[in-house]
């Protein structure tokens, strides 16, 4: 197998032939679809004839409590969209303002201390298991029963040295 069909996968719907797998898949899609926007249509039929006293629409319940929590849930989506569009109106212009350099870039993490922790726990790692190296460019290593890791010791090694050198 070459190297550019080996990185790549296969669609067998939008390649040629293959029928059976395009029928059956289209099928399912639209009966998904279907059972999708059948309750929202029902319901917004419904909720027009509700608002409008049947001049348009179609009653399909006539049930006071659910015109009543129809009701709600569109003050709450309506405020929900709200909270949403100031969400991403303000991240959006937080975003405009960094990239025009008006704003300070803040780094996500910090650089030095995460080169710090890979040096400590490389540090804990040789002593435990030999040089790096060797362990991996060896093919079978057996690693004896005084040096397996107990849960969560390599986090604990690098925190404690952590705590140390803030000391």
């Amino acid at each position: 197998m070459n190297t550019s069909t080996r990185n790549n996968y296969r669609d067998h719907f939008f390649e040629h032939g293959h029928w059976g797998i395009k029928i059956r898949q289209i099928l399912i899609a639209l009966a998904c679809w279907l059972i999708l926007f059948t309750p929202i249509v029902i319901t917004s039929a419904t909720y027009l004839a509700y608002l409008t006293h049947g001049r348009h629409g179609h009653f399909f319940w006539h049930y006071a409590e659910g015109f009543q929590e129809l009701n709600f849930l569109i003050i709450f989506l309506t405020f929900a969209l709200g909270m949403i569009a100031v969400f991403c109106l303000a991240m959006g212009y937080i975003q405009f303002q960094r990239s025009r350099g008006l704003v300070d870039k803040w780094p996500l993490f910090d650089i030095t201390k995460h080169q710090w922790e890979r040096q400590t726990a490389e540090k804990f790692m040789t002593a435990r298991f030999g040089a790096e190296k060797q362990r991996q460019h060896l093919r079978n290593y057996t690693v004896k029963p005084e040096q397996n890791l107990a849960k969560n010791q390599l986090k604990e090694v690098i925190t404690n040295k952590n705590m140390e050198a803030d000391n």
